[in-house]
């Protein structure tokens, strides 16, 4: 059976340990000191820690048994989570302190969550034959969506910021509540919000076809998106995309936690600690800002009472929402941080949980979130691999910092699923014409 690593389970654990370990020895030297006062602190009891180690070990055999599928897309996205979630969260949870309830509550969402994946069927949306027949069509839908795309970031552009050229990206936060007030059109809000994960793939799409005129041309496309709410993130994802996809290679999955584990090592050995204390933010940003928001909504929703989609799908339905006002991202955030108005808590996977079902949704969102990546996953067979890299990484952040539906919508999945089908098509009919 192909699995993303064909390397001994006990050398994947005890990379894994190592990992952590390193990852740990860098919150512990550099995040706390710096950060302690937003609640990223080492006082939690040897208990805890002890819990900590025991949560990480029961993720890895779970972990392992879901490895063992053909799903690439599962696989990866295991990858990245292992990397950028579980890990950084057993960290989080034998150095701050928290309450057992919460930490057992993880045990529980993330043995559902990595579990039920392997027992659920597999979704089919679209057959081969069915995409072959009309693969006409998903081309041109994969054109329109391209010029949709282009023609939204022009008119957003001019109309309203009369093609501002934004050249800094430390005074992003002063554009972005700039964007705040301006009302477009919600289509274009939607389709906007998707940049991060379109961008990338358009461009990736605009090279393979070897139009690189066009990929110029989308270069400045991309650039001129980022100028209007300042989004870095952007600019990254396309630049990490373009990086994925034509320098990874399949071969380097078998041994990634391997290299990053040595690059990590190297970095925390050898660099001067005025860089390391530089790129704290960063690594707080990735690595646990996400976890230290999770406690921040089981805080929240302990004390106010779940929203059960009403701000989000239901609202649609007539159905109210105690935060109707507002947001439950903004709500989270304002209440924890009362000096900064309009502060967005973006967080998903156990924090959804938890604004949406409460304690209960521990049980209930695994289950609705195994269906959702099967789903996303079913428009991703017979993808190249380096593209379902890439695609997983940019789902894999979708997961961490939205709620599904806001993922489906804001964060560009819905495009992205019907992006991978109709690139299927093209596959599909280059493979016919070659048959031909």
């Amino acid at each position: 059976m192909k699995t993303i690593w064909n390397i001994p389970n006990w050398i994947q654990v005890c990379i894994i340990i190592l990992y952590r370990l390193i990852n740990e020895k860098y919150y512990v030297d550099y995040v706390v000191p710096v950060f302690s006062y937003s609640g990223y602190t080492n006082n939690a009891d040897s208990y805890q820690y002890i819990l900590s180690w025991i949560f990480l070990l029961i993720m890895i055999p779970f972990y392992l048994k879901s490895f063992k599928t053909t799903d690439t897309l599962w696989q990866y996205l295991l990858l990245f989570l292992m990397c950028l979630k579980i890990i950084p969260l057993s960290i989080m949870i034998g150095k701050v302190e928290y309450e057992l309830e919460y930490i057992y509550l993880n045990f529980i969402f993330w043995i559902l969550f990595l579990g039920l994946y392997s027992i659920f069927p597999n979704i089919k949306l679209f057959s081969n034959s069915y995409i072959r027949k009309n693969r006409n069509v998903f081309n041109k839908a994969l054109s329109h969506i391209i010029i949709l795309f282009v023609c939204a970031v022009i008119y957003v552009s001019g109309r309203y910021t009369g093609f501002h050229l934004h050249t800094s990206l430390i005074d992003v936060y002063d554009i972005r509540f700039e964007q705040r007030e301006n009302s477009y059109p919600m289509v274009f809000s939607y389709i906007l919000a998707a940049s991060m994960t379109l961008c990338p793939l358009i461009l990736c799409l605009l090279i393979d076809k070897k139009k690189y005129l066009l990929a110029f041309i989308f270069i400045f496309i991309v650039y001129l998106d980022f100028s209007i709410a300042g989004v870095k993130s952007i600019l990254f994802a396309t630049i990490a995309g373009v990086i994925l996809k034509y320098y990874y290679k399949a071969k380097y999955k078998k041994a990634f936690f391997v290299y990053l584990t040595i690059a990590l090592f190297v970095c925390f050995s050898f660099f001067d600690e005025t860089i390391l204390y530089a790129i704290t933010p960063l690594f707080l940003r990735v690595f646990y800002i996400p976890s230290g928001q999770d406690y921040e909504y089981y805080t929240f929703f302990n004390m106010f009472e779940p929203d059960l989609y009403r701000n989000s799908i239901l609202r649609r339905f007539g159905f109210e929402s105690p935060y109707a006002d507002t947001s439950v991202d903004i709500a989270v955030g304002e209440y924890f941080n009362p000096n900064v108005e309009g502060i967005r808590a973006n967080n998903g996977l156990i924090s959804e949980a938890f604004a949406n079902f409460g304690m209960v949704g521990c049980v209930i969102l695994p289950i609705i979130l195994v269906f959702y990546i099967k789903f996303v996953s079913s428009c991703s067979k017979g993808i190249d691999e380096t593209y379902i890299c890439l695609i997983s990484l940019l789902f894999c952040n979708a997961l961490i910092s939205a709620f599904i539906p806001t993922s489906i919508l804001s964060s560009g999945i819905l495009f992205m699923m019907i992006f991978l089908v109709c690139y299927k098509a093209t596959i599909i009919e280059s493979i016919s014409i070659q048959r031909n």
